[in-house]
């Protein structure tokens, strides 16, 4: 009697950009779940700098598509890298996909119900989008994606909510539900949601689906993105001084704050023996500690800035006037 193909659920986890899309990643991959989870990462640029903020003990089970966007150019490898994670007998129980910002996740979707080759060994097990409660509306008005990826989402995490008042929660919480009536909705700080609400939950309802969208079970759709924006990286391996950088850093939101929808990058600083993350959305800047500089890696600081018509230029000279005397 022939053993039954085993099937891995896949989960999809999407939102625009800084809305703490790895940081639920990151919940995922620590959570005490006995789940050993394959993670695949899409960059908007050509350079991982987001790997570099997922913890590290995943080890070969981590994957990067950086060559485009899942939605679009790099399906054909989204596929491949699926297949290659059965071919090459890599041990694990549940696929996470982590889309970059500007992501429409319906093709991801499409992906792993119209591929037949897929459909041997994955199912689409849920999508879960993460919105951003300050920037909501400025990111719908903006971005035609913020829409696509609540409206298609079976779990959305309303994120951030300590940034807003109570009133404020509740409007929010209200556009939410015009756009996506049927998603189970959890308010959040940092992500923390129970993982057994994201997890391995069966959300996805093809069928429903279809009842909603007809469109959805024909040929993929082109998805066209906002080609004024763009991503740019940065690299600098002098110790920075951490005043200048954080003066440099308001100047680059005081005279570019509308201009920058995201920016994120690890901090070579003088005199400190840890890694400096620091990370922000629109006017919104953060940083902490991270972990200790590995002997065996090259102390330099990586920055990465994403938003429209950004002076590559200028930001560079900015870097370089930021490195320690």
């Amino acid at each position: 009697m022939a053993q039954q193909q085993k099937e891995y659920p896949v989960t999809v986890v999407t939102g625009f950009l800084g809305s703490g899309k790895t940081t639920l990643l990151n919940r995922m991959l620590q959570e005490n779940h006995g789940k050993k989870i394959a993670v695949i990462l899409n960059e908007i640029g050509d350079v991982n700098l987001d790997s570099e903020l997922v913890v590290q003990s995943i080890g070969e089970e981590l994957k990067i598509m950086n060559n485009g966007c899942v939605c679009c150019t790099v399906r054909g490898d989204l596929t491949k890298i699926c297949l290659d994670l059965i071919k090459k007998k890599i041990n694990f129980d549940h696929v996470v996909i982590e889309t970059t910002g500007m992501a429409d996740p319906s093709p991801v979707a499409q992906t792993f119900f119209m591929d037949e080759n897929l459909r041997k060994y994955f199912y689409l097990d849920a999508v879960v989008t993460v919105v951003d409660a300050k920037h909501i509306d400025q990111n719908l008005s903006e971005i035609k994606e913020t829409q696509d990826q609540i409206g298609f989402a079976d779990v959305i995490l309303l994120n951030k909510i300590d940034t807003i008042d109570e009133k404020r929660i509740l409007e929010v919480e209200n556009k939410i539900k015009t756009i996506n009536p049927i998603a189970k909705l959890f308010k959040t700080v940092n992500s923390n949601v129970q993982i057994g609400e994201v997890l391995a939950i069966n959300a996805f309802d093809l069928q429903a689906r279809i009842e909603i969208n007809p469109e959805i079970t024909k040929e993929y759709h082109e998805h066209s993105h906002d080609d004024a924006i763009q991503s740019i990286y940065l690299e600098e391996t002098r110790p920075l001084d951490i005043e200048k950088i954080n003066r440099f850093m308001q100047l680059v939101l005081n005279e570019l704050g509308n201009q920058v929808l995201r920016y994120k990058g690890i901090l070579y600083i003088k005199n400190e023996s840890k890694r400096i993350v620091f990370q922000g959305v629109h006017t919104t800047m953060g940083s902490n500690e991270d972990r200790e500089w590995l002997p065996s890696e090259e102390k330099k600081t990586r920055i990465v800035f994403i938003g429209r018509h950004l002076p590559k230029d200028v930001l560079e000279e900015g870097i370089s006037l930021c490195v320690a005397k």
